[in-house]
């Protein structure tokens, strides 16, 4: 593994938060270390903070993510992230069960299959390019 410097701005809370997160989520891919509820609560706020940071003409800075699948499909072929509301989609229906925040829908949190969430990671990570080489 090489190592790259790269200046991601951390005076910004938000994105020292983020940067956080993504390394606890590599480290969980790499490992399969870390506590399987909090791994699924860090994935969707990264992928929630990586498009409103990314389409922030289209996504207020406070959008859940199942806000942020509405307003894509509201939007239709012509949003800029159509083509990652499959994935979207995806990570919002693994995780519903297992999330406790806006999305939550108050209902008992189901086993988590440490697998599926590793593969789920994995789809996040290259969602947000934390890992280009990702299949």
């Amino acid at each position: 593994m090489t190592l790259q410097t790269v200046d991601i701005g951390l005076e910004d809370p938000r994105k020292s938060r983020v940067a956080s997160a993504i390394i606890d989520l590599l480290y969980f891919y790499k490992t399969g270390e870390g506590r399987p509820q909090d791994i699924v609560t860090k994935m969707r706020f990264v992928v929630e903070t990586y498009c409103t940071y990314t389409y922030p003409s289209f996504f207020d800075s406070d959008d859940s993510l199942a806000c942020i699948i509405e307003k894509i499909r509201t939007t239709g072929a012509q949003h800029p992230a159509c083509e990652l509301l499959d994935e979207l989609d995806a990570i919002h229906a693994f995780s519903q069960g297992h999330y406790r925040g806006p999305d939550s829908n108050g209902t008992a949190a189901r086993p988590l299959d440490v697998n599926e969430l590793t593969d789920f990671v994995r789809r996040t990570l290259k969602i947000v390019k934390a890992i280009p080489s990702l299949p």
